[in-house]
C-alpha cells in the first residue's frame, strides 16, 4: 500500500470498528486514505457523513 491512494470497502458498517482497524494498518504505511465506504450501515453509522454507503439497513428490535 505504500504510496497508493487507499479506499477502504465494507459490506456492513455498524460500529466502525473494522474500518478503524483498516485504517490503523494504513497509516503503518506511506499510502493515503482517501475514503470509506460500505454497501450498507447499519444503525447508528447511518447519521455518519465521513463515510459513503449505499443504503441504511434498520434495525428491527425485538
Amino acid at each position: 500500500m505504500d504510496g497508493k491512494r487507499i479506499l477502504i470497502v465494507d459490506d456492513v458498517i455498524s460500529t466502525g470498528g473494522s474500518l478503524h482497524a483498516l485504517e490503523t494498518l494504513a497509516a503503518k504505511s506511506t499510502g493515503t486514505v482517501v475514503g470509506c465506504c460500505a454497501a450498507l450501515a447499519e444503525g447508528d453509522a447511518a447519521q455518519r457523513t465521513d463515510i459513503f454507503f449505499l443504503e441504511p439497513l434498520p434495525l428491527f428490535l425485538h
